[in-house]
């Protein structure tokens, strides 16, 4: 009997070979391989084993001689035949590899970990095999004796990072080297490790080097005689993991492991009856379920002011769905938004709730898909990854606060959420809810060409009214002598609410203590030596940090070039306002709500409930405070600097500036009190701020899409991005510039129906970052497959072109610049 064959999507397989490739399928192994399961396959000259999955059956194998499939990973299939044509269609417009899309539908608890491996043969003459020299010499200089095994990530470290993979293949073709290959699903993250001070803190101190200032922060912090988790000392004191694990071994300090939860626990959360709607609310619901009952894809805006009970609603539509046996999707784009929305899904639908979004432990994300696939949760709510979610019977997709960036992708594969949403629904025939209160620019220009009916929620539930702003202009004031962030209207209005016994939101989209701390005697400023960027103060930690790449210096008080004490500080973040706070309302409890308090587990949901419960009168954060939260008690809301995303270099800034203000602004008064918002700006008569200050949509989209108009920027032109990354500047110039050549070739002859200008090669808004530059090549057309077509066809020539080694490139379509 012929052996059948498959087609499989490599993981080893880069963008420019990448294709289905061809495996027999060996009796012992044909009734485990299936479509959809994972195999290991022999791949490349070395015939390294590599990561695989099963996408088809073939008939027929051609002229040429297959390789057999080697093991079996899973034992059903982990991917449905919907979620492989999900895979395929992503690939053909996001320009990335079979197995990039494959592995973005996965939890990571089902990625699997490779070890990889060289032994030097038990009878290689080691002396004569050094003597070589070169790369292969350099290679076998790391082996001390015949039959050592050396793990193939610590032959690159030891030898700089460098690429030896052609070196070590053909070592191992000579049977030099024998390459060793082992596979393993990545473990369930159950524990946390922490650690402690395992002796006196005086002995610490003296058996540390005096050399090691990040070690001897490390005993401080521990002095106490507390534990703290090794995430939490590594961000504290800025000493490394290797430092932390010799510091054990030294005996300095001890550890141990701590449980973490794997799921949500529903237990404490009450059930709730079905909500009672408004008779506006019920009547955008009847609208909308309308569309469900067409047993066709549908799509809907939502478009309900802030406080209007857009939740209500989807509360009732998902009700309706589950009621006709299908099930249902829910999309928020901050993970801070989960804990709220989850308690109040979870009071209706109990536990056939499953949550997913990053901030779950790699055990925790695998329980909820395991719980999603199995039908035994039908309501998925969680960040931009859970719309793969692996549901049985799509009934209704909701997306709400659509307009958010973060539902955009910038790792492979470049997926917008709205995006794959419309595709999941239109396969099975199901019901797309996109809701917000500044819709992006694109969903309504869509809706206003038809493409699908928008559903108004125009007044608060229960009636509260919109919050009244004022518009704080902060020019000036420094000659007035105020240098603080908090104006004097703010000001005026927190000891107003404070005296009041309400609670108060303040929005800065900055986090640390001050964007720049510099020396005023020299003008030494700490930059990044792997960015092109200033770093960022943050007083907690007393270091100065990049937020590209994390490194971070200690900021001692002292100058380290001039040794002066005059440091100064600028453009203030979230910790230099929370100190003002505390300067000024003394008396006043502040919670911080941004990345730098929020990195641990369940932080987000521990700060806001501390919040509802009145335990602070002030939260003070970034744009986690702008989008969703509900509390009661709020009545005052200020945006600190409504200036700083205004004159951002790309084409969606006056739009992201629009919403956040309207979003924040939104959180006052939401339930019988008239809230205040104060919008404090430098541009007071911006006609941004002046609709964002009304609540003004209509007004700024009509002027937004005239800029759009005059630019041909999306929604009225499609942009294609083409980004060179690279070590060497000069080649990653030249290498763009050469691509520019090629694509300008090609239209005016193979492709010459799809011309479109090419702007550039243009710098990144950051040109560096961790050591690698990066421009840009910009084009402006319509995504079609003929113009797909000639990007992936580009792309791939650069890729397999010997001269561009060492420059990446990619392509994104409508980024933010």
């Amino acid at each position: 009997m012929t052996e059948p064959i498959c087609a499989v999507a490599v993981d080893a397989a880069t963008y420019a070979i990448d294709k289905l490739y061809s495996y027999r399928v060996p009796d012992e192994l044909r009734e485990q391989v299936q479509i959809g399961t994972r195999v290991l396959v022999p791949f490349g000259f070395g015939n390294k084993r590599a990561e695989a999955v099963v996408l088809a059956f073939r008939q027929d194998a051609g002229e040429y001689k297959l390789k057999p499939i080697v093991e079996v990973l899973d034992d059903a299939p982990v991917l449905t035949a919907e979620q492989l044509k999900l895979a395929a269609w992503m690939r053909e417009r996001l320009y990335c590899t079979y197995f990039d899309c494959v592995r973005v539908m996965l939890p990571a608890g089902l990625w699997f970990k490779r070890s990889e491996t060289y032994t030097l043969a038990p009878d290689a003459d080691l002396a004569a095999l050094q003597a070589r020299g070169g790369e292969a010499g350099a290679v076998l200089a790391l082996f001390d004796r015949p039959g050592q095994t050396i793990a193939l990530s610590d032959i690159r470290q030891r030898l700089g990072g460098k690429s030896v993979t052609r070196v070590l293949d053909a070592l191992a073709g000579e049977g030099v080297l024998t390459y060793h290959s082992n596979t393993s699903q990545k473990s369930n993250d159950k524990t946390e490790k922490m650690l402690s001070l395992d002796m006196e803190a005086g002995e610490a101190m003296a058996r540390i080097s005096r050399r090691s200032p990040a070690r001897m922060d490390v005993v401080s912090v521990l002095a106490d005689g507390g534990w703290m988790s090794q995430k939490e000392l590594v961000y504290m004191t800025g000493v490394s993991d290797a430092a932390l694990r010799d510091m054990v071994k030294k005996g300095i300090l001890r550890e141990h492991y701590e449980e973490r939860l794997r799921t949500p626990d529903f237990s404490e959360v009450e059930r709730a009856a079905p909500p009672v709607l408004s008779a506006a609310q019920q009547q955008v619901y009847d609208g909308i379920a309308a569309l469900m009952d067409e047993n066709a894809p549908r799509a809907a805006l939502l478009f309900g002011v802030t406080g209007s009970g857009k939740t209500q609603v989807y509360l009732k539509l998902i009700e309706k769905a589950l009621g006709q046996g299908k099930s249902a999707i829910v999309l928020v784009p901050e993970i801070g938004l989960t804990p709220q929305v989850l308690r109040q899904f979870a009071a209706q639908f109990g536990d056939e709730v499953a949550v997913m979004h990053s901030a779950l432990s790699v055990g925790e994300r695998y329980d909820s898909f395991k719980k999603v696939k199995s039908g035994r949760a039908r309501v998925v709510i969680g960040t931009r990854s859970a719309v793969f979610a692996p549901v049985e019977n799509l009934g209704v997709l909701i997306i709400d606060e659509e307009q958010d960036g973060a539902y955009r992708s910038e790792q492979s594969p470049r997926y917008h959420a709205r995006d794959v949403a419309k595709y999941r629904v239109a396969q099975q025939n199901a019901l797309l809810v996109l809701g917000s209160a500044t819709p992006s620019v694109e969903t309504y220009y869509g809706a206003k060409q038809g493409k699908y009916p928008v559903f108004r929620l125009s007044e608060r539930f229960l009636g509260a009214g919109l919050p009244d702003v004022l518009i704080s202009d902060m020019r000036g004031l420094v000659r007035e002598g105020r240098t603080g962030v908090i104006g004097p209207q703010l000001e005026s209005e927190l000891i107003d609410t404070l005296d009041k016994g309400r609670q108060a939101i303040l929005f800065l989209n900055r986090r640390g203590n001050s964007r720049v701390i510099g020396c005023a005697l020299c003008g030494w400023v700490p930059e990044c030596p792997s960015c092109s960027t200033s770093m960022t103060y943050h007083s907690v930690s007393g270091r100065a940090m990049c937020h590209y790449c994390g490194a971070s210096v200690k900021i001692t008080g002292k100058c380290p070039v001039c040794g002066g004490e005059s440091l100064f500080t600028e453009t203030p973040g979230t910790q230099k306002v929370e100190q003002e706070l505390h300067e000024k309302f003394p008396s006043a409890r502040v919670l911080r709500m941004d990345a730098d308090t929020m990195h641990t587990k369940g932080a987000h949901e521990k700060l806001l409930s501390q919040f509802a419960r009145g335990e602070a009168d002030i939260l003070l954060g970034t744009q986690m405070v702008t989008k969703g939260l509900d509390f009661e008690n709020v009545t005052l809301v200020g945006v600190l600097d409504a200036d700083q995303s205004l004159y951002a270099q790309d084409y969606r800034a006056r739009e992201r500036t629009f919403s956040l203000i309207t979003q924040v602004v939104g959180r006052a008064g939401r339930r019988f009190d008239t809230g205040k918002a104060v919008i404090q700006t430098y541009s007071p008569t911006h006609p941004v701020i002046l609709a964002a200050a009304r609540q003004d949509y209509e007004a700024f989209y009509e002027r937004e899409m005239e800029t759009r108009q005059a630019l041909q920027c999306p929604p009225v032109c499609g942009l294609t991005v083409l980004t060179a990354v690279g070590e060497v500047e000069q080649q990653v110039l030249k290498s763009l510039l050469a691509l520019k050549t090629r694509l300008q070739s090609l239209m005016e002859g193979q492709y010459a129906d799809v011309k479109a200008p090419v702007l550039g090669p243009a710098a990144a808004q950051v040109v560096k970052v961790m050591g690698r530059y990066r421009y840009h090549l910009t084009m402006r057309a319509d995504s079609n497959a003929r113009w797909r077509s000639l990007i992936a066809g580009v792309i791939r020539e650069f890729m397999q072109d010997s001269k561009n080694r060492g420059v990446t490139v990619f392509a994104d379509e409508n980024p933010d610049l």
